[in-house]
């Protein structure tokens, strides 16, 4: 099994771009040892090829640009996102479909609230 995190801070990312905190604005100045992040995403993978997309967040374009197994290039439209799994409807977790709208086909699931 394959796991990439795409993105692990919180909504906003890191720094956040209304926070002024010690962290975020010494991030900002270069006296902070932290590097940026992308809001929460991670795909995972059998076999290296098929990825599930677990949320889809803002930041989704930058996420799979930087993760070349998302872009395989098999054709003129490819990705490597088979599926992708909603794990609740937060605006931070599902506002990334809106760019994946221009790809391929792509199964679409969530949790059952029944």
């Amino acid at each position: 099994m394959y796991i990439q995190v795409l993105g692990s801070a919180a909504g906003g990312g890191f720094p956040q771009w209304n926070c002024n905190c010690a962290n975020c604005d010494g991030l900002r100045k270069g006296i902070v040892n932290a590097h940026a992040r992308t809001q929460s995403s991670i795909a995972v993978s059998e076999d290296g090829e098929r990825w599930i997309l677990f949320n889809a967040s803002p930041d989704i374009r930058a996420q799979l640009a930087s993760f070349p197994a998302m872009q395989p290039a098999r054709a003129l439209r490819d990705t490597g996102i088979a599926a992708v799994l909603l794990i609740d409807s937060q605006v931070d977790h599902t506002t990334g479909l809106l760019t994946l709208r221009e790809g391929l086909p792509l199964l679409l699931s969530g949790d059952d609230p029944a």
